[in-house]
Formats: C-alpha cells, structure tokens, sequence
C-alpha cells in the first residue's frame, strides 16, 4: 500500500520544501523536504537545485521505508485514508512496532487506537504545541478520512522568498497520470506499427561467448569488481543487420543485448544501449568501459514518482551529438542509468534500458543475485558486436549404431493376430472360425497381389465419370454440363454421343431401324470399352452409352428437367422401364 497523493500534501505541510540544497548547520546537505544522503540516492550537493515535481517524488522515495514498516507492524485491514495517517505518525514517531495504538489497532479497536494519537505530543518530556496540533490533524485524517486544507511552503532557497501551494495545485501538479505505458506487455511492443522496437526473439548468444568476450575485456574492470561473482555484459548492435537499416547502429530499437553473467550461468536479456534519438548534447555512453550500478530509484521528474532502478556509481566517458567525448565525476554525475524502457520509444536520453515487459525479470534476478553473493554493487561491461567472436553454426555428425532386429517370436505374432481378428469380429477370445477366416483372407492375398498392391494400400482410383449426385450417373449434373463434360472428356462421351443416337434417340422416331442398330450394338459396344477389362455380365451398350453421352442431357435439359432425366438415365442402366412421364419429355 502507498501514501496518497493527499496524504503526502499534509504530511508535506508540517514541512517546508527548499529547491536548493543548503547545510543544515551540522555539516549535512539538505535538499526538499528535509532529504539526506542517508535517505539514500540522489545526495544533495552545494549548488545543486531541483524543481517542485522532483522534491515531491524524492519525499515519496524516502517515505518508501516507512511505508513497509507500517504495512508489517499492522495486521488489521486499513483504509487509505488510515493508512496515510499512520504513515504520517511513524514518519515523525517512528514507535509503530512498539506503541500501544498498534497494539489496540491489531486487536480490533480502531477507536482507541485513534484515542491514541493525542498522546504522543512531548519533545525530551515537553509538551509542544506543533505536536499537539499535528496529532489532532492525524487523528482527524484517520478517524474521518478528513485531510483538512493543508498548504505547502516552497523556497527557492533555504533564505529565499517563499511560495504556499494547496493540496489542490499540487495534485494538480502531479495528478492526473494515466496508466504507464511502461507497463505494457510484449505483444503490443511487437505490435507497434510506428517504431518496431523489440526483435522477435531474445540474444541467443550461448554461454561460452558470453563468458569469453567478459574475459577478453575483464582488464576494462577495476580491481575493485574483478572478483565479484555477478557482473552485466551489454553487446552493442546485436541485432545489427536484423533490425532498423542494416549494418548501422540504429537509435530508438532495442536492437543490443544485455547479459547477466554468474557463477552458475549466464541469463540473456533484450535491451537498448543508446540513446532514443539525436539532438544535440545527447550522451551515448561509449563502448569498452565498465561503470560500476549499485540499486537505487530513477526518474525523480515523473508524474508517477520514481521506480526502482540501478544507478550509476562510478565515473563514465560519454560522446556527446555534435559536440564530442565527455567525463564526469563523483561531483557531477551524468547519471547514466540501467532502467525500464518504454513501448512507443526507449525511453534513453543516454540510459541503458530493458523493455517494459522483461524489466521486472532483470531486477528481481540482478537484486537476488546481488543480495546471494553479498554484493552492494556490479559492474557493467559494455562492448560491440563486432567484439564477439563467432560461433560455430555446423555440428558434426555422429553416427549412429544399427539397431539390432528383435527376435520374432512366431506363435506370439499368430497368438496376436488371431486376438486381434476375433475382436474384428466381435469377440474378445479366438476360437477355431477365427484361424478359417484369417485363412481365407491370406488365401485371397496370396492369389491376387494387386489387391495388396492396388485399393487396399493405395484406395480404391476413382471413375473420373462418377456422378457426385449420384453414384451411378456422370458427374456433369448441373452447371451446364459442367461445361459439356469438360468438353466431352473422353473417349467415351465422344462415342457415347454417336451410340446414343444410334441406339437410343433413332429408334424412337424411326422404329424401322430398329434391326440395324441391335446387329450394330455389339459393335459399338466394343469399341466404346476397348482397352478395359471385359463388360461384366448385364451390361448394355444402352446404359453404358446413355451413361457417357450423359453431358449432353444435362446440357440441353437445364435445371428444370434435370432430376427427370437422371431418373430416365438411371431406369435404363438398371435396366427398368422408364418412369411414367419421361416419355412427354423425349418427345
């Protein structure tokens, strides 16, 4: 749980922000509302100076510790607004682990542990009329979520002219912030049509060139960090010729790889090492260096406050656009951090940065691994892709042995075989009729191999001349003939449509030829199934021909008579008479 944005305005009304940093006469600068070094990062420097915005989200960054002393000292369920008002009494108190309003609290008594605000108002046993006041504004807020009207006093300077902000004008100030896009996830990275910042896959470099290229280069790490067990290994231009304009170094992607090297393994890491764009005086940190991160905050200019981060702690060179190399120092640091990227850009003025969706994955595992082997900080590595050598792409081949046939044992096969025809047949247990059949069946592959051979393995071929509407017909029954039966395919449509008028349509109006087309029938018959195997017994060169001028009919009749004349076509291969009413339909 977090302080409000409205609870950090009352809190920040019993204080006065100064935007300069000053000595607070016994040697220790101060900057914001009351911020030290040992506050942690950033530490106030003479000189210094930092806008409204910032000293509100470097309070929020201080109030970060005890906030979780809150959160594990109470166990009952808190209201924001309770929340806020106990942060501000252990912020000044600092007794929530101890105080009998904690103890009330957990027990279930929200109203006496608020009773107990009012007592602690004394200063070295003295009454002080600041802490009366106060107490009573943190009671107010707990018991009624009643913050008041608080107002903010903000110098420019520890002597300099003041000005009082409202509770309103700072929420104004920093409020209103939409969902980060930092927390995105990977597909809308991959997805974004403007930019394309994130490659398909993460490095794959292995761990052997991972580990080679940070010995190449272990010199570049000062003797400080040259044992430690975790250090990060960044390759510039990774994905050089894969993503951007080939073979540059593009700016905006996350077109480099970052690498957390350990004693047990290496962890890869998609990330960006430039800056997200050119201007002029932008820092890009230079490559075949190491600097030094150790944890802290970053980002003190967000609406949302800072997020945690490493930070850098040691000197760095920088080329700088358009204006050439630079170096800072302990004094005056370029603050060159390692932090989470964006979705729509990198998010770098010079930082080196993760994509949003990896970020968490890299600060659990870099913390976990600092906090493993007793690490405060580490050292990154930075180099080029050109610094990598390149890995072998080709494996050899390995041989491998023949296996061994198992031995066949044949009275388990035939045992198996017959187990299995009997429940073809639906029985669990063969019997004598199961060793006939299977018998029979071997018999029938034995003298015709091609049914092996032929429909059994490789189906049954299909007649090219098969109705799809029904079986027995030519499939021409619609679409206008499919087109004249694909321009009457085939020898037997051409002959058919001759051995239909032969036999079939000239009879009909002319019955004296009648003799003459029988004596001709077996003759065309012949013809129109040469080169086949013989005519089964029953066949007729009028189904066979009617069947293969069939295209004709479907042609001429159209759609209204179409389902008449597959009867008719059907009634003469099955050898009937012809429907009542087919006829009136030749006629």
């Amino acid at each position: 749980m977090k302080t409000s944005l409205r609870g950090i305005c009352a809190m920040l009304a019993e204080e006065a922000i100064v935007l300069a940093a000053y000595n607070d006469g016994t040697g220790t600068m101060t900057i914001g509302a009351g911020h030290t070094a040992a506050a942690g990062p950033p530490a106030p420097r003479a000189g210094a100076t930092i806008s409204l915005t910032e000293a509100i989200n470097i309070y929020r960054n201080d109030l970060a510790k005890t906030e979780s002393q809150v959160q594990a000292a109470v166990r009952a369920v808190l209201s924001q607004h309770q929340f806020d008002a106990l942060v501000s009494w252990h912020f000044n108190t600092g007794a929530i682990s101890s105080a009998t309003l904690t103890r009330k609290l957990n027990a279930g008594d929200a109203a006496g542990a608020a009773a107990e605000f009012a007592r602690w108002n004394k200063s070295k046993g003295k009454v002080l009329e600041g802490l009366v006041a106060r107490r009573e504004r943190e009671t107010a807020m707990f018991s009624r979520g009643d913050y008041g009207n608080p107002k903010v006093r903000v110098l420019e300077s520890k002597s300099g002219p003041e000005e009082i902000f409202t509770a309103d004008q700072i929420e104004a100030l920093l409020g209103g912030a939409v969902s980060s896009e930092d927390e995105q996830s990977t597909e809308e990275l991959l997805a974004n049509p403007i930019s394309q910042l994130l490659p398909l896959h993460r490095p794959k470099q292995t761990i052997g060139v991972t580990k080679a290229v940070f010995q190449k280069f272990h010199d570049l790490i000062p003797e400080d960090g040259r044992d430690d067990a975790v250090a990060v290994v960044a390759v510039r231009g990774y994905y050089l010729n894969t993503m951007g304009k080939e073979g540059a170094n593009d700016r905006g992607v996350y077109d480099d790889a970052i690498f957390v090297v350990e004693p047990e393994g290496v962890h890869n890491f998609n990330g960006n090492t430039d800056p997200g764009r050119f201007a002029r005086g932008i820092a890009k940190l230079k490559s075949h260096q190491a600097i030094r991160y150790r944890p802290g905050p970053h980002g003190f200019s967000r609406k949302n406050g800072p997020y945690p981060a490493f930070r850098q702690d040691s000197n760095c060179i920088v080329s700088r656009d358009e204006t050439g190399e630079d170096t800072d120092s302990p004094g005056g640091r370029f603050w060159i951090n390692l932090h989470r990227g964006g979705i729509t850009s990198t998010s770098s003025l010079g930082c080196q940065t993760v994509p949003p969706h990896q970020w968490n994955e890299f600060k659990t595992l870099v913390d976990g691994l600092l906090k493993k082997h007793g690490q405060e900080s580490f050292y990154y590595l930075l180099v080029d892709q050109d610094d990598v050598p390149q890995e072998e792409t080709t494996v050899p081949a390995i041989s491998q042995p023949t296996p061994t046939p198992a031995e066949v044992n044949p009275a388990q096969v035939l045992q198996q075989i017959l187990t299995l025809a009997a429940m073809l047949r639906g029985r669990t247990t063969p019997n004598q009729a199961d060793m006939v059949w299977l018998q029979d069946i071997l018999r029938v592959l034995t003298v015709e191999p091609t049914i092996l051979n032929g429909e059994i393995l490789n189906g049954k071929k299909p007649d090219p001349l098969v109705s799809t509407s029904h079986p027995q017909l030519t499939p021409v029954n619609g679409a206008l003939g499919k087109t004249i039966g694909h321009a009457l395919d085939g020898r037997k449509t051409a002959i058919g449509v001759v051995g239909m008028l032969a036999t079939t349509v000239l009879p009909i109006f002319l019955p004296q030829l009648a003799p003459i087309t029988a004596a001709a029938g077996s003759l065309i018959d012949g013809v129109a199934n040469s080169g086949t195997a013989a005519t089964q017994a029953g066949s007729s060169l009028g189904r066979e021909l009617v069947t293969a001028a069939f295209p004709i009919f479907a042609a001429v009749a159209g759609w209204g008579t179409m389902g008449k004349v597959e009867k008719w076509v059907q009634a003469l291969r099955s050898g009937l008479v012809a429907p009542a009413g087919s006829q009136s339909l030749m006629q």
